[in-house]
């Protein structure tokens, strides 16, 4: 087994391994955000649901069935232009033992290049295909660098390929993408995956997630909804099969991108999700856009018992505004007794749970650290108002699970720099302009 398959989903981070245990945040239907300043706002919410019961959220009722079409499209955004080219094909594997039927599309642009750290690929360019079911022994051939029984599944190439091959650092691209694959496979329900290396809203070179190495491109963050505006058909349910990318700034920017946000606070294993495992159970079970999310989460936690590092969590985006609003109000009021809390905020921001980068903080740790210390009663109501806006009834994060090194993950990240580290890029994003968040980062003093 190559190197590559024991990398996760940022370049240069090794898996850690040891014991699966889980831990699930709050979701449910109904209720809404604590208010007033009382300076006793009680414990936080706890989370939970368990069993997945998602009744009542506008996010998961299923849509009406259309005659003649499936239930669902899924659309894979593949780029292995770059270091999980081997993955790739094991992926690629994955949906093939699974394969298209009356129920479900499966519907694949693939990038393969032959670039530094890239392997031998399979081929070079970037191709479309419409994945129908193969043998076991097709499926053995996939998986060691033979694409030759996916042959009868190609489609014609994409429009936007150049001497054979798309950038797939570009956001054009995954518009393009989407904007074909939703007018020629439409279902009664739409998933796409975004499947690459991610670094969450920030850019390490130009990018947030899709690293094509051949052009030196990645897609930002801001230019996402951009791309995914075009769909024939709403997206109901949005996958990154990539790193770090659910954060709050993320999930803020796609609020109006997709019903529902499931991907990773953490940096995943290179191989991603297990998709013969969750595509298997789309068929069987996949009623709404809650049903696949929580099957993702779980199915995805279960496929590597033995990593503790791993994390995975589902998102109803239509709850980004009002937590937004809750975040600007307890960053308002950070700001505000800045001061006279700065050690308090100095050791909320050391101590929260954090990921791969180091900035990247559970959100709702976060708030606990400051809800937990501070002597202001305003400031302890606002800290409850945001966590109630994470994880209580009604909450935006629906689902969230980990292994053991991730029990105080909770199913959304923020960023926090340190005084003097903030990145001037962060300006570019939604909610930096939505809130008083960037403002606080920057006031920073200890």
């Amino acid at each position: 087994m190559t190197l590559q398959r024991f990398m996760r989903r940022l370049p240069g981070f090794l898996g850690l391994a040891g014991i699966l245990s889980a831990s699930v945040s709050g979701c449910g239907g109904g209720g809404g955000v604590v208010g007033g300043t009382s300076g006793n706002p009680g414990a936080p919410p706890a989370g939970g649901n368990p069993n997945g019961d998602f009744n009542g959220r506008a996010a998961c009722v299923a849509n009406p069935d259309r005659p003649g079409l499936p239930r669902w499209t899924v659309l894979v955004f593949m780029n292995a232009a770059n270091d999980l080219q081997p993955d790739s094909l094991t992926n690629m594997a994955q949906m093939a033992s699974v394969g298209s039927d009356e129920h479900v599309n499966i519907v694949v642009q693939w990038k393969q290049a032959r670039c530094a750290g890239c392997g031998i690929p399979s081929f070079e360019g970037t191709r479309r295909y419409f994945v129908r079911r193969k043998t076991s022994e097709e499926v053995a051939r996939i998986r060691r660098g033979d694409t030759t029984p996916l042959d009868p599944d190609r489609l014609p190439d994409p429009p936007t390929n150049i001497g054979g091959t798309s950038d797939m650092g570009d956001w054009r691209v995954l518009r393009d993408f989407i904007q074909w694959g939703t007018q020629n496979y439409p279902a009664d329900h739409l998933a796409v995956v975004l499947w690459n290396h991610g670094s969450g809203w920030r850019r390490t070179r130009t990018r947030a997630f899709s690293q094509d190495e051949q052009t030196g491109n990645e897609i930002q963050t801001e230019e996402t909804p951009q791309a995914l505006a075009v769909a024939a058909q709403p997206i109901d349910v949005l996958l990154f099969d990539c790193s770090l990318m659910q954060m709050v700034e993320v999930a803020y920017e796609l609020r109006n991108s997709a019903r529902v946000l499931v991907g990773s606070q953490e940096s995943p294993p290179a191989a991603g999700y297990p998709y013969d495992v969750w595509l298997n159970s789309l068929k069987a079970n996949g009623r709404n856009p809650c049903e696949l999310g929580r099957s993702v989460v779980q199915d995805f936690v279960a496929a590597y018992p033995n990593n503790t590092n791993i994390t995975q969590s589902m998102v109803d985006l239509s709850k980004m505004d009002l937590l937004a609003s809750r975040l600007s109000e307890f960053a308002g009021l950070l700001r505000q007794n800045i001061a006279t809390e700065a050690e308090v905020i100095r050791t909320a921001r050391v101590q929260a749970h954090s990921f791969d980068y180091y900035e990247n903080k559970d959100l709702f740790d976060y708030a606990e650290l400051i809800r937990s210390q501070t002597r202001v009663d305003s400031l302890r109501q606002a800290a409850y108002n945001l966590q109630v806006a994470l994880t209580g009834p009604g909450g935006a994060i629906m689902m969230s699970r980990g292994g053991r090194t991730q029990n105080r993950a909770n199913g959304l990240a923020v960023y926090v720099p340190a005084p003097g580290g903030y990145l001037q890029s962060y300006n570019n994003l939604a909610l930096a302009r939505a809130t008083l968040w960037d403002e606080f980062l920057q006031a920073q003093i200890q």
